[in-house]
């Protein structure tokens, strides 16, 4: 049986309980929610949820960063690349790891070998990224590339989001937590030299701004979705009527639209086969989908949010 490797967590870690289950369901709802808010919520003791809470972060079971929306850190292209190789899907996955543009590098079976998904600042960015790193590869056999239109699984950036300037404070918080979605007050202000108290302050000003959004990233196999990868539509009626009716699927996670001939490519989430075979009937009776393409993840090389800053990227996560 197919079966998608873990992303991030050691495959001989043992299963997780309930108590565990409750605490990353939790995480989802707030990936900042506080020791005692989680106990309250869990049920569990807040000393119990502490020890549980750090051995799941340590172990990646759950991954909690920062999110911020390209645009407002005028990042204004974003793209997705598919690739076939000749050769060593690994070796290619490496030297692509030397591009920090690339914010997710994953391997695939299905009609593409990797599948990239990065942002620049410009289009003229993009071709020179492109060339650089795609085009001129000897190990290069096939490759397309299409522009990320919008994602609208995620929350609506507030309009003048992107507009309001962010100072080299604002852009230094933003890079803590980016990385770690969790970092106390105390440790961002060490980081950034201001106060906590003006740590916590501009950090709540970013979230409230829509500019910074904390995340929960459970490692799927984790939780039991031992099968993943990205689904992409063909369509026969206008996206948005398509994509509101993705929005009420549960094992569909983010959802993009782009250019090309698949505008919409989202990621799916499954138990095993049996559970993917109901998902694809599901979405091929779905108006207005006409066709699909399946890619199945085999290995994550990168998955970041760590753009549109000026310091030079932290080691892979």
């Amino acid at each position: 049986m197919l079966r998608s490797p873990p992303r991030y967590t050691n495959p001989a870690l043992p299963p997780l309980d309930e108590s565990d289950r409750k605490i990353i369901d939790c995480l989802m709802r707030d990936g900042r929610a506080s020791g005692r808010e989680l106990a309250q919520s869990t049920g569990i003791s807040e000393a119990n949820v502490s020890r549980r809470l750090a051995r799941l972060l340590e172990e990646r079971s759950v991954r909690i960063l920062g999110f911020v929306p390209p645009e407002c850190l005028g990042m204004h292209v974003q793209f997705v690349s598919y690739l076939r190789v000749k050769g060593d899907v690994e070796t290619v996955a490496n030297d692509l790891l030397k591009y920090p543009e690339f914010s997710f590098v994953q391997s695939a079976f299905g009609g593409w070998d990797l599948v990239l998904y990065g942002v620049v600042h410009t289009s003229t960015a993009l071709v020179e990224l492109l060339d650089r790193s795609i085009i001129s590869h000897p190990m290069m056999h096939a490759s397309e590339t299409c522009t990320v239109l919008e994602f609208p699984s995620q929350p609506a950036t507030p309009a003048g989001a992107g507009l309001r300037p962010l100072d080299q404070v604002d852009r230094m918080i933003i890079r803590q937590v980016q990385a770690d979605g969790r970092m106390s007050f105390t440790e961002i202000a060490t980081n950034t030299g201001t106060s906590a108290t003006s740590a916590a302050d501009r950090f709540r000003r970013l979230v409230a701004d829509g500019i910074v959004r904390i995340v929960a990233m459970p490692d799927p196999t984790r939780i039991g979705l031992h099968l993943s990868g990205l689904i992409h539509l063909v369509l026969d009626r206008p996206t948005r009527e398509v994509v509101e009716r993705l929005r009420g699927v549960p094992e569909i996670g983010f959802i993009t639209v782009m250019s090309g001939s698949y505008p919409i490519g989202c990621e799916f989430q499954v138990r095993d086969g049996q559970h993917f075979d109901a998902l694809r009937a599901k979405l091929l009776a779905m108006p207005g989908v006409r066709d699909l393409r399946v890619l199945v993840h085999r290995k994550l090389y990168r998955q970041t949010f760590e753009w549109g800053t000026a310091e030079p990227y932290a080691a892979d996560r």
